[in-house]
């Protein structure tokens, strides 16, 4: 069971994808537990605040309170980008969950690489150096990434690809995306939108978890 133009074993692509998402879930961890402090609302809290600070404040050279951070920025933007990375390999493999549609796959797996690509953007373009950068690469993320979900839901209903769970957790996090992409259209600002970003990530991270899982047990099951 491979994908006939790029030929990538789906087990392996597994494996990979959630070596991938299990250390950016470590480091970014250790990250966190090292940063510098401040928020974008309040300059002056110590550490980082989980719900306050975003993401993308760990991958900062210089964090809000003025202090360098010499540690956590290479430590998450590194991580980061080998996550987006392994990502490649599970874009390049994951449309063979859905239904025998050469386009419908093709759609799937361009948008996916374009979604990994927007973070390896965020990763090499610091917040506070290049912020425009960095937020070319967050759409490039996320408006991809959402296309994916969306494809994913149609394909689920119309060729039943997927489970009723998978169906109800694939349309969870299209939801949650589809609303933190609307922040950021709105221009919305306030701890909700980390606080949002947070969930989103963690959920999104999980649904590639599940997801390789399910590809490893249809690749073995197809291979006996």
């Amino acid at each position: 069971m491979r994908l006939d133009i790029l030929k990538i074993n789906p087990i392996i692509a597994s494996r990979v994808t959630i070596f991938g998402c299990l250390q950016f879930l470590l480091f970014s961890t250790i990250a966190m537990l090292l940063y510098g402090g401040g928020t974008a609302w309040n300059p002056g809290t110590d550490g980082y605040t989980f719900w306050h600070n975003f993401f993308s404040d760990l991958g900062r050279t210089v964090s809000y309170s003025g202090v360098p951070n010499r540690v956590a920025e290479p430590l998450f933007n590194t991580s980061l980008t080998l996550h987006a990375v392994t990502l490649l390999f599970f874009y390049a493999t994951y449309p063979l969950l859905l239904s025998e549609r050469k386009f419908l796959r093709t759609v799937v797996t361009l948008a996916g690489i374009l979604s990994a690509m927007g973070l390896i953007r965020v990763g090499l373009n610091p917040d506070d150096i290049r912020p425009e950068q960095h937020m070319a690469g967050v759409w490039l993320w996320g408006i991809p990434l959402f296309s994916v979900m969306i494809a994913t839901i149609g394909d689920g209903i119309c060729r039943r690809s997927l489970s009723r769970g998978g169906l109800f957790f694939t349309g969870g996090f299209a939801l949650l995306l589809g609303y933190h992409i609307i922040q950021g259209l709105l221009d919305m600002s306030g701890p909700i939108v980390p606080t949002v970003q947070k969930i989103v990530v963690y959920y999104n991270i999980s649904w590639f978890l599940v997801m390789s899982r399910q590809l490893s047990r249809e690749s073995s099951r197809e291979e006996k």
